[in-house]
């Protein structure tokens, strides 16, 4: 299951690639994944489909135009396309991780939330016209969800599917879509018991992460004797050592249990389990110490602070590696989120925070880079003078700052300190600073700034609070107008969406005309849709019309469509998954059935189920139509792994959280 949405490789090669159905996402731009820096001992067998996702340059996981996945901690690889596997390539070159492309890709769900916007209340221009934007038309009562009956339709599909197909695409496809769908638990807990001991690594390490997905509380005991490779487990899996992969599965499957208990005595649990294995664990192999890390930082505990405590010292005492200690300090800022905006440890963690911003001590670069992230993470509403705090350290590293993406990183944490104040002179301070960044300051930082507003404004309408002033709308627009190359104008176009600008619909939609740049143009499609700009959904169609030869513009386009609620644009894209002039191109159906997922409309709900009973497509291509039918019929209106995902440190990567190689790690998945 590739995510082929994440561009966010980085390990330092370019990948091609065949497709995967494993179900892949791709969050990055173009092909990149950064390089794995932990790196399992156990090499990843390859990745069942990955479904692009959709991003059309560095964009991957997620939408239109299938972007690379981009790795973390070693040098970047190029994305991948669409549904095409990686095959490591040269080592030096790469694309340029400091982007915001990447930031975006890795962050976008939470943005776009499409499938909640797809499952709300139709919108209809007359009694039964074809649905048109978010705004437009009277509420029906009808939802474009699919229906219980549907819902179980597809399980005994997938079931039928897994039973008598013995390929791994399907195989690991099948097992995630189940686990998404989360009817029938039961069957599906027998699926994964039996394919933990299969001698493909994919397939195990996916049933693994299957009882995660699936949210199976149940399941934990097991999960737990996988993470400590004890002789309960190594039972489960034929009586062999549990490679360094599995465990660390394991060690994710357990968070995202726990992270959708509201048991707080199980979380506890949960979170003890990791802890001791993190303090203890002595491998070479950093991924299993990552794992555990990023997994205490997802759990939602309600009373936090003994292992907010333990994070702390551990990352003081400095004696781990620094891809593992670069995810410590958010994973305590999001930890702390349950803790009141005047808690004296929430307090002494800022403190934490700017000392390494600062130097003191001097801390390698993923480790700074991450300490950025986390001071954006610890503004609090009502707490003025940390978020004052916050901000001067964050802007004098936005000045003083010798690393780039450090540098970089300080745009969305000033924004989230901005979005999170109450007071105006502050979040007024806040706004001068990032826009007179963005018109002038002539260097990569301004998309950043740019971007910056535009998520600043996103977070307050969400937060119920009055957006953005006009004029710093106004000068976004501008810059958008002002701007030549394509991907810079791509961050004003996604930042205008986010704002919510409707003065800027226009100018938007005649770029892209005029700038003939796929990547640009993918991204145009998504702020279009963000504007829902209804009005341009014949045009939109048309592009997707035309994309035939390049299925990450036509993800993107149709996630466009998508976001204005145009049912049309699932019956333009079932006629790619099944052409009346035989089998579709892989690429092609890669991207159409991540689409059709990432949309979520029950109409795509037959012939995805047909698809997958087609004897005439290959095993991969029935693979990904089982894949599209897991994020059609999710529970879950985020991707599983956009938890994850979210404020990731990508500069921090291990192969087991992105490998562009061979589309496996936990967010190379759809």
């Amino acid at each position: 299951m590739k995510r082929w949405i994440l561009p966010i490789l980085l390990s330092g090669a370019f990948f091609a690639a065949d497709a995967a159905a494993h179900g892949g996402t791709y969050k990055g731009p173009g092909d990149t994944v950064p390089p794995g820096g932990g790196g399992a001992a156990t090499p990843s067998t390859p990745s069942a489909p990955s479904t692009p996702s959709t991003p059309s340059t560095p964009s991957t996981p997620s939408t239109p135009n299938t972007p690379n996945t981009p790795n973390t901690p070693a040098t970047p690889n190029a994305p991948t396309a669409p549904g095409a596997r990686p095959t490591t390539g040269g080592a030096s070159a790469g694309p340029d991780l400091s982007t915001w492309v990447f930031w975006w890709e890795f962050n976008k769900d939470r943005f776009l939330n499409l499938k909640a916007k797809v499952h709300g209340k139709a919108v209809s221009t007359d009694a039964g016209g074809a649905l048109t934007g978010l705004g437009a038309g009277a509420a029906a009562a009808n939802t474009l969800a699919p229906t219980p009956a549907q819902l179980g339709e597809m399980v005994d599909a997938l079931h039928r599917l897994i039973e008598a197909e013995d390929d791994r695409d399907i195989a690991t496809g099948t097992m995630i879509s189940l686990a998404k769908i989360g009817l029938q638990p039961d069957r599906a807990l027998e699926i994964y018991a039996k394919h933990l001991d299969a001698s493909v690594q994919e397939v195990k390490e996916t049933a693994a992460l299957s009882y995660g997905i699936l949210g199976a509380e149940s399941a934990q005991e097991l999960l737990v004797n996988l993470l400590n490779d004890n002789s309960e487990g190594r039972a489960l899996m034929g009586n062999s050592s549990i490679d360094v992969r599995t465990q660390t599965f394991a060690a994710f499957s357990l968070a995202l249990i726990a992270h959708r208990s509201s048991d707080e005595t199980f979380k506890q649990g949960v979170a003890r389990i990791l802890w001791d294995r993190l303090s203890t664990d002595e491998s070479a192999v950093k991924d299993i110490r990552v794992a555990c890390v990023i997994g205490l930082g997802i759990l939602d505990l309600e009373e936090p602070g003994e292992y907010v405590g333990n994070l702390s010292e551990f990352l003081d005492a400095d004696r781990d590696d620094q891809l593992v200690l670069a995810h410590v300090p958010t994973a305590m800022a999001k930890m702390l989120r349950n803790m009141p905006a005047d808690a004296p440890q929430r307090t002494a963690v800022v403190d934490q925070m700017i000392q390494i911003m600062e130097g003191r001590p001097k801390r390698d670069a993923p480790i700074r880079q991450s300490a950025v992230q986390a001071a954006g993470l610890l503004a609090r509403a009502g707490d003025l003078a940390n978020n004052q705090r916050l901000f001067k350290a964050l802007e004098d590293r936005q000045d003083n700052g010798k690393d780039q993406q450090v540098k970089h990183f300080t745009a969305i944490s000033i924004a989230y300190v901005g979005a999170a104040t109450t007071d105006n002179e502050l979040r007024n301070d806040i706004i001068k600073f990032l826009v007179d960044k963005m018109e002038k300051s002539s260097t990569s930082y301004e998309p950043w700034a740019g971007l910056g507003l535009g998520v600043m404004a996103f977070m307050m309408r969400d937060g119920n609070v009055a957006g953005l002033p006009n004029v710093a709308m106004v000068a976004t627009h501008e810059k958008f107008n002002d701007t030549k190359s394509p991907q810079r104008k791509a961050a004003y176009a996604i930042s205008l969406g986010l704002m919510g600008y409707d003065g800027a619909k226009d100018d938007i939609r005649e770029s892209m005309d005029d700038l003939q740049d796929s990547e640009f143009r993918g991204y145009a499609a998504i702020s279009l849709g963000l504007l829902s700009a209804g009005e341009y959904k014949d045009y939109i169609t048309q592009v997707i019309e035309d994309s035939k030869r390049d299925p990450d513009l036509l993800k993107q386009a149709s996630i466009g469509l998508g976001l204005m609620k145009d049912r049309n644009v699932v019956t333009t894209l079932l006629k790619y998954l099944a052409p009346e002039d035989g089998r579709p191109r892989l690429a092609v159906l890669s991207a159409v059935a991540t689409a059709l997922g990432f949309i979520g409309d029950r109409n795509s709900v037959q012939p995805l189920i047909e698809t997958t009973e087609n004897d005439r497509l290959t095993p991969l291509g029935r693979a990904f139509a089982a894949v599209a039918m897991g994020l059609v019929g999710d529970k879950e209106d985020l991707p599983w792994n956009s938890i994850i995902a979210e404020d990731l440190n990508y500069r921090a990567s291990v192969s087991t959280l992105v490998d562009q190689a061979s589309g496996t790690g936990i967010l190379d998945i759809l």
